[in-house]
């Protein structure tokens, strides 16, 4: 121990602060090195979450022995990658992640003491409120949902039993169409007892009312579900023709339905004079006979029968006869009963916005086109095709050309991830890799290396024979005498007055001329001349082999030969 003080007080204060701080140094190194090593690489296994229902993922995995973290805003759990299978196959075992919405695993821990028949009734209730919201998140396009069902008891002594009603709530990535509320409304319909389609009702998350109740008849609900239904029919029959010429994405179509509000009952009666049809003839004839007195005369004559009187002289006899005839005809005409219902077309109209066309030049450089007026009339009228064109009703179709807005204009271009940020965020796995590579050279250089070499320099060494040996036992006259030697060679040098020897063999012979310089060696008391080191280096670079081969044979002595 106390040569340990005191070679390292020989090396003074400036080694010794240099020593002291590579060995800081490398041990903070190494500290790094190996906590870069070992920190795992983690991965997301869920995002948009919760934090409760995070907080409980994160216990889950804590209580299995699996190390996990969260984000700042506590909505994304991360595992480390190696983890990620037994992660989610532990959470998918205890229910989780299940949105904070439950099903019927909410009877799994409830016991029957304490549970009355209102609280069973509520739990039956929110459990498949939780059933259906799970299965609506499954239908395409559809994120989240919620169901709210009307249960209603019947009421004591009341023959008739209330009819049960529910409403659905959906957020979807896209515009829930009426196809999605229609599945939904069956879905729903078919899966609570007694619930009719008509008494579901389909919202959408921006309150719009998807489906409603059809039997109403001209209710604000009921139109609204209509217009979206036709709006949303048109809009992709227009979108679907003109993608197929202007290319996915550089279309923007809006319709907009004017529906009726009213209900209408029209009747109409025509008729045609020239369709004449005889319905019915009546034909009457009428003859009468009457004799008069002669002018003047006064007699019985008027009182005379008819019959008698003809014999009377003097009587005027008139006879009449005359015949009519009555025709009906029957005159042709129409009749008709019109009765418009709400929620029938009224007006139609239809915005088209297409992009121009973007043209590759030579260079390389984009030049943009704006659409001709002839193409657009075109796509115009197969916009007025696909939606049934009608003048008359006082539909209108507009189709602009205009170049659609970048936003690289006013952002630039996107941002991409720069040298910095690629090396920061793969820190851990490029200090591994240099961990590694370094360990690797270090293994080559102290283990591998001296054996090659030890196996390739011995046959070298037997086939020379020792040939060489002589001659740098010859050569080693100008080699420096060991520690001891030199040691009492310069007290005898210092004592006599002499310079200094050097050892050749045993025999010690005095410095050639002009050699005085001496340099001062931590290893060697009272210096070695800077001549010999010379000699010696020289000496090495002519044999380098015969050099190796006598300081291999100095270790071989040990410190005591």
């Amino acid at each position: 121990m106390q040569g340990i003080l005191d070679n390292l007080k020989s090396l003074g204060w400036k080694r010794l602060s240099v020593l002291g701080g590579a060995g800081i140094a490398m041990v903070f190194a190494m500290f790094f090195g190996l906590s870069a090593v070992t920190t795992p690489d983690y991965v997301a296994l869920y995002r948009d979450l919760s934090p409760a229902e995070a907080g409980r993922m994160v216990e889950s995995l804590e209580q299995a022995g699996i190390r996990s973290r969260t984000d700042m805003a506590g909505t994304a759990v991360s595992v480390p990658g190696e983890d990620m299978a037994r992660a989610r196959m532990l959470l998918a075992g205890a229910g989780l992640p299940n949105d904070g919405t439950p099903g019927w695993e909410i009877f799994d821990e409830a016991s029957g003491l304490g549970m009355n028949t209102f609280m069973q009734r509520v739990n039956r209730a929110r459990a498949m409120e939780g059933e259906l919201a799970r299965s609506i998140q499954t239908i395409d396009g559809v994120e989240a949902a919620r169901v709210h069902l009307v249960l209603p008891e019947r009421e004591p002594f009341s023959r008739e039993r209330p009819r049960p009603s529910a409403s659905v709530i959906v957020r979807g990535s896209r515009q829930v169409g009426v196809r999605q509320a229609r599945a939904i409304r069956s879905l729903v319909a078919s899966a609570v007892p007694d619930l009719a389609p008509a008494q579901v009702t389909v919202l959408s998350a921006t309150g719009e009312t998807i489906l409603s109740d059809d039997g109403e008849a001209g209710s604000e609900a009921s139109l609204q579900s209509a217009r979206a239904q036709i709006e949303d029919r048109l809009g992709q029959r227009i979108a679907q023709i003109l993608s197929a010429r202007v290319g996915a994405g550089n279309a923007r179509v809006q319709v907009s339905v004017e529906l009726t509000t009213e209900r209408q009952v029209v009747r109409e009666q025509t008729y045609d004079p020239e369709q004449r049809v005889v319905r019915s003839t009546e034909t009457r004839e009428e003859t009468r006979e009457d004799q008069s007195a002669a002018r003047g005369e006064v007699g019985v004559a008027d009182d005379i029968p008819a019959a008698l009187a003809a014999d009377v002289p003097g009587n005027n006899r008139n006879t009449a006869n005359s015949t009519n005839e009555i025709v009906n005809y029957e005159i042709g005409g129409t009749s008709s009963e019109t009765v418009r219902e709400p929620g029938d077309i009224e007006k139609v109209s239809v915005a088209v916005l297409v992009n121009g066309i973007y043209n590759v030049q030579d260079g390389g450089s984009v030049d943009y086109e704006e659409r001709s007026q002839e193409e657009l009339q075109r796509l115009e009228a197969l916009v007025q095709s696909a939606i049934g064109f009608d003048e008359a009703r006082g539909d209108s179709v507009e189709v602009v050309s205009l170049r659609f807005m970048d936003y690289s204009m006013d952002v630039g271009e996107p941002v991409s991830r720069s040298f910095a940020q690629t090396l920061s965020e793969n820190t851990g796995t490029i200090l591994r890799g240099v961990f590694a590579l370094a360990l690797v050279a270090a293994v080559l250089a102290l283990g591998v290396r001296p054996a090659l070499n030890r196996v390739f320099d011995q046959p070298a060494l037997a086939d020379a024979g020792g040939a060489d040996l002589p001659s740098l036992a010859s050569s080693s006259a100008n080699l420096p005498a060991t520690s001891t030697a030199a040691a009492s060679g310069g007290a005898s040098a210092q004592g006599s007055g002499e310079p200094p020897v050097y050892q050749s063999g045993t025999v010690l012979d005095p410095l050639p001329p002009g050699v005085d310089e001496m340099v001062e060696l931590a290893a060697v008391q009272g210096g070695v001349p800077r001549g010999l080191i010379n000699t010696v280096s020289e000496l090495i670079e002519r044999e380098p082999e015969g050099a190796i081969t006598v300081v291999r044979s100095w270790l071989a002595e040990g410190p005591n030969a």
